[in-house]
């Protein structure tokens, strides 16, 4: 092939630069607009951050609480793994394993409580030999500024038409006494099967209104 027939290579012209350059930095723009101001800071002018389910990445924790923590990776040195933060809460002692069997008649209640320090995390199974109406809730310690000795809050709930089992991993939102209340609306006995392993200082079971503190079954 001659050097006449060889393929001119042309540079690209200073238009095409620019133009190439604010393609660029609209594109930069559209992903901040999008997704980085609803991601991080809860800002959503096009509505897309709702649309895309970025908005709860933003979460902010309540008035004078420091914003709950995402984990974050920190970039590792050459040959050392990248290390993870926020995904670690250290405990004061060991975790706890309680199982136990409770026994309901017909028309009969019963609560069964942990007491957790805030952030420290559960395990949980129930299962019951037939539908039980229940509700998971915590008493915090310390209640909000005008809310009174009764003041509790609710995680899951169920007093229609009832369930068998529930199994799931807990969080304590604050200091207190965390745990279930099971109702038994049927005509029948009813055996409800509980296990826990977690890190809780004590248990409080409420039956016909008489607080019993208890410690843990460990089946070990």
């Amino acid at each position: 092939m001659s050097g006449n027939d060889q393929a001119t290579i042309e540079s690209p012209s200073q238009r095409q630069i620019l133009r190439a350059t604010s393609v660029a930095i609209l594109v930069a723009a559209l992903i901040s607009v999008t997704v980085v101001l609803p991601a991080e800071y809860g800002i959503d002018p096009l509505h897309t951050g709702a649309a895309l389910g970025l908005l709860s990445l933003s979460k902010a924790a309540a008035p004078g609480e420091a914003r709950t923590a995402t984990p974050a990776v920190e970039t590792a040195a050459e040959q050392q793994a990248p290390v993870i933060h926020g995904v670690f809460v250290a405990q004061p002692s060991r975790y706890k394993i309680d199982s136990r069997e409770l026994k309901l008649g017909a028309g009969e209640g019963i609560e069964i409580k942990y007491h957790m320090q805030k952030g420290a995390g559960m395990v949980y199974s129930w299962t019951a030999n037939r539908k039980v109406q229940y509700e998971f809730h915590g008493e915090p310690d310390v209640k909000p500024a005008g809310a009174g000795e009764d003041y509790f809050e609710s995680y899951q709930k169920d007093d229609a038409v009832g369930q068998k089992e529930s199994h799931g991993t807990f969080s304590a939102p604050s200091t207190g006494i965390q745990g279930w209340f099971w109702d038994n609306e049927s005509d029948g006995p009813v055996s409800i099967k509980l296990v826990t392993a977690g890190f809780y200082d004590y248990i409080l079971q409420n039956r016909d209104d008489v607080k019993t503190r208890l410690e843990p079954a460990d089946p070990k």
